[in-house]
């Protein structure tokens, strides 16, 4: 083989790598986006600025939960919301775009968002793989351009969101 060929088939073969990692983040896209489709959410947060490295060094258990969050009707634009921090239901906001799903609550002059980042667990059903575990962030954000750019919003994020998962109450 010439050292054309060679060539010819490096690049090649780097001009799939960018299509496949693009396939990969479709498909892990569409995993967060069947969170939309199942209905109801269960998250808990925890405070991991608490966990210290003396105690993942002596594998203590992770700190307790701080924050439970109960999404009912969740559909692609609205969904309804119970916390363990504040009594009644509320209504939230649902923004899925290119990189996560976030459910957006307005309070009063700031915002509290969580966001789906990336599957984390997948079960198989009826013959095909849906997500059981979500990564998720949950945090109070005082920029109201998180509603216009909850991606950006995201991005900015402070160290001290917390961080958890959100399960679905009834697999899709």
């Amino acid at each position: 083989m010439n050292l054309r060929a060679l060539l010819a088939i490096l690049v090649s073969a780097a001009a799939a790598v960018p299509a496949a990692a693009q396939d990969v983040r479709d498909a892990g896209l569409e995993r967060i986006r069947d969170a939309l489709r199942s209905g109801e959410l269960i998250c808990e947060f925890r405070a991991g600025w608490k966990r210290s490295v003396i105690a993942d060094l002596l594998r203590d258990p992770p700190p307790r939960v701080e924050q439970m969050l109960v999404y009912e009707a969740v559909g692609t634009d609205r969904a309804k919301m119970v916390s363990t921090r504040a009594p009644g239901r509320r209504e939230v906001e649902v923004r899925a775009t290119d990189k996560a799903v976030h459910l957006i609550e307005r309070a009063g002059p700031s915002l509290l968002v969580t966001t789906l980042t990336r599957c984390e667990r997948t079960a198989w059903k009826a013959g095909s793989e849906i997500c059981i575990r979500y990564a998720a962030r949950h945090a109070w954000h005082f920029d109201l351009a998180a509603l216009r750019e909850p991606d950006v919003a995201y991005e900015r994020l402070p160290s001290g969101a917390l961080s958890g998962a959100c399960e679905p109450w009834q697999m899709p």
